[in-house]
C-alpha cells in the first residue's frame, strides 16, 4: 500500500511540475516578414527618381515574384520614349 501511495504521489508531482513552467525563458518567436510584390516594389523605386534620395533597406525584406514568367511586366516603366 505504501508503495502504491508513494508511486501516485511521485507521478502527481511529476505531472504537476510541468504545469508551472515559465514562458519567459524561451526566446520570442520571430515573425516572418510580410511578403512584398517584387514588381510593384521595383516600379515604385523607378517612379521615385532623384540623386539625393535615401537608399531603401531591403536586407530583411521577403519578396514574392509574381511576374517571373511575364516578359512585359516592366513595359510601362521601361518603355522607350516615343
Amino acid at each position: 500500500m505504501r508503495y502504491l501511495l508513494a508511486t501516485i504521489i511521485s507521478l502527481s508531482a511529476l505531472v504537476l511540475s510541468g504545469c508551472f513552467g515559465s514562458d519567459n525563458d524561451r526566446p520570442p518567436r520571430q515573425q516572418a516578414p510580410v511578403a512584398i510584390n517584387y514588381t510593384a516594389f521595383v516600379k515604385a523605386q523607378l517612379a521615385t527618381n532623384g540623386d539625393t534620395r535615401d537608399p531603401v533597406p531591403i536586407n530583411d525584406t521577403r519578396f514574392i515574384f509574381r511576374d517571373l514568367n511575364n516578359p512585359d511586366a516592366y513595359d510601362d516603366v521601361l518603355a522607350a520614349d516615343q
